[in-house]
């Protein structure tokens, strides 16, 4: 879904074209209305990126720094007792493990915004439609 919605991608943009191709799908239609909302949607949908990608950012920065401490503490622990080389990286992919399921858990609530963001614009379409229904069959009633 956060592909799909342009917000995570194989790219470091976090796929802007997809960002761009879902939004061009979602304002095809009808009223200078959906215009302004759609335009809202993408606005709102750039920012959780945005913030998905700083976060992320801080993760991996994160991620690197503690791993470069753990390191350095172990190589000076190496010098009062030996530590072999499988030790040291079974500590490094502890510390990796860690760090991807905090950013599994990143990505479960930037879908849980997109989705909310999401089913907010589709309910306000769906109002908005209903909305007309009623008020042209007003109006037909006026006609007859």
């Amino acid at each position: 879904m956060l592909i799909a919605e342009g917000v995570a991608g194989p790219e470091k943009g976090g796929g802007a074209g997809a960002a761009a191709n879902a939004s061009a799908a979602a304002s095809s239609g009808p009223g200078g209305d959906n215009a302004i909302e759609h335009s809202d949607y993408r606005a709102k949908l750039s920012q959780i990126r945005q913030i998905y990608h700083q976060e992320l950012e801080k993760y991996e920065q994160a991620c690197n720094e503690f791993t470069t401490h753990v390191m350095n503490l172990l190589r000076e622990q190496s010098r009062t007792r030996p530590i072999t080389p499988k030790e040291i990286e079974r500590m490094v992919q502890i510390i990796h493990r860690k760090f991807s399921s905090i950013q599994m858990q990143l990505k479960q609530s930037t879908c849980e915004a997109v989705m909310i963001l999401r089913s907010r614009f589709l309910d306000a379409r769906v109002r908005r439609r209903n909305r007309g229904a009623g008020s042209m069959s007003v109006l037909y009633s006026f006609v007859r």
